[in-house]
């Protein structure tokens, strides 16, 4: 029998009920269990689902089942463990930005560096860790280059976020005279 990991959130079951069009009526007013029950007895029932490259890269039903038994990605940290991770991610950009010199920095060498930042670049869901690994990537001294895993959903939200940050400048240049340039 289908068991969904309990890392999903009901907010994350909803969100996966209405991007794969699941046929579930008023998803918003289950509880988490109610949810789940029904999210299960509606999987079994049906044959396929519309595919999603966009935010979780499933393909089929057989992939969004699997998806559900696994722990959810973005919660499987503690509290205690992200907390770990971003002090560190902290530590490493405060390196960074004391010119890449371990004599002032939390770490006694540059390999210690690199072993935390590959550490912590498997998550790279989170910002902290973004950004250590763009200012590491930076350092004149080595040519190790450390990237963060990031999920495809991360991914597509900050390719959206970076196509609407764009400014569009526009401007007026008048050559000559004998314009007269008026605005509603």
């Amino acid at each position: 029998m289908l068991s969904f990991h309990k890392s999903h959130s009901r907010k994350d079951l909803i969100d996966i009920v209405k991007l794969f069009k699941l046929p579930i009526e008023d998803a918003e007013d289950y509880n988490k269990k109610d949810l789940t029950d029904e999210m299960i007895e509606t999987l079994n029932r049906i044959d396929n689902i519309i595919p999603d490259e966009y935010y979780y890269g499933i393909e089929n039903l057989q992939e969004l089942k699997e998806y559900l038994i696994k722990p959810n990605q973005k919660k499987t940290l503690s509290i205690k463990d992200k907390n770990e991770i971003m002090t560190m991610a902290k530590l490493i950009i405060q390196y960074c930005k004391g010119g890449f010199c371990d004599q002032i920095s939390y770490f006694e060498t540059m390999d210690e560096v690199y072993v935390e930042a590959r550490r912590i670049s498997q998550f790279g869901d989170i910002p902290s860790v973004r950004r250590m690994c763009n200012l590491l990537n930076n350092n004149p001294h080595t040519k190790e280059r450390i990237y963060p895993v990031i999920s495809k959903k991360v991914q597509n939200e900050l390719e959206i976020k970076k196509l609407t940050s764009k400014k569009v400048h526009t401007s007026l240049c008048v050559k000559g005279g004998g314009h007269i340039v008026m605005f509603d």
